[in-house]
């Protein structure tokens, strides 16, 4: 796989938070219980991923038009609606775990934001890796 700086350093961004992301799903399905603390981490790790691709595109400008081809462009439109129903449909699940099963809100809302982080950076890793 030949790519150029800031397609290697968004790959690392969304393996990254999608790793992380998983491990605080899985967090999740174990305790029934996800901190807030955690998912601030994680968006965390989601903003130092955009600084860090921020930072190559400008020591590596020439790496930016190449990066921005129309697979590019499809996978990122793909990652945003892929976030959006992930979110509708865990939104939904989420919704009628708390009304009629031991699911608390504040775990739910908390592992929502989890998908909605994490859903997106999902989609283009695979897209990319899939490639």
């Amino acid at each position: 796989m030949n790519m150029n700086p800031l397609a290697i350093t968004r790959l690392a961004a969304n393996l990254m938070v999608t790793a992380f992301g998983v491990g605080l799903l899985g967090v999740y399905a174990v305790t029934q219980t996800v901190t807030a603390e955690l998912v601030v981490w994680l968006g965390g790790l989601a903003v130092l991923g955009g600084v860090a691709q921020f930072l190559v595109s400008v020591f590596f400008p020439r790496s930016i038009r190449p990066t921005w081809d129309e697979m590019a462009v499809a996978s990122h439109r793909g990652a945003y609606q892929f976030g959006y129903w992930c979110a509708v449909l865990s939104f939904w699940v989420f919704f009628f775990s708390t009304q009629y099963s031991t699911v608390n809100l504040d775990g739910a809302f908390l592992t929502l934001g989890v998908l909605l982080i994490c859903a997106p950076s999902a989609w283009m890793a695979v897209a990319v890796l899939r490639k």
